[in-house]
């Protein structure tokens, strides 16, 4: 059984995201829609706190890069901080660590925070949250197309979202 659970909390101008268990393409859509929510408020300065976070996918990781990407148009800033090594050879291999402050000094984490709902998207939403975050990922860092072009093309097939071919 998956005890995985991601918290969250805002303080004015600030958010704290706690990711506990797995980060993976089974929460992420959630952690995104949280975090678009931030953008529309107008709240651009997050902490994700990664000390309890035992597992990454790539779905996860490129949602990551794009709300990263999104918040640094506003002059925001995303602070990764207690990553493990594991987890920051993932962030620093799929180079992440151009967009997010990683490993950043730990704000004191807020005293009440909120599990965010699991929900389970549809499998086409999910799958078009697997897409972005995986194209993400490549624009972030070419050296990421050869590792998850295969993935986007079965994405776009499974789909039926046309090829850039």
């Amino acid at each position: 059984m998956d005890n995985s659970k991601i918290l969250v909390s805002r303080e004015g101008a600030q958010a704290f995201i706690h990711v506990i268990g797995r980060g993976s393409f089974q929460n992420a859509s959630s952690v995104k829609t949280f975090c678009q929510k931030l953008v529309a408020d107008g709240v651009y300065q997050w902490t994700v706190d990664m000390e309890e976070c035992t597992y990454l996918d790539s779905t996860f990781l490129g949602t990551l890069a794009g709300l990263g990407t999104k918040v640094r148009e506003h002059q925001g800033k995303v602070k990764i901080v207690k990553v493990t090594p594991r987890n920051m050879e993932l962030f620093q291999n799929l180079g992440l660590d151009r967009i997010l402050s990683i490993n950043a000094p730990a704000p004191e984490e807020p005293v009440k925070m909120e599990e965010l709902p699991a929900g389970a998207p549809t499998k086409r939403e999910s799958g078009l949250n697997m897409l972005e975050a995986h194209n993400n990922l490549i624009n972030l860092d070419p050296r990421n197309l050869p590792k998850f072009k295969d993935v986007v093309a079965y994405l776009k097939e499974d789909l039926g979202v046309p090829g850039d071919d």
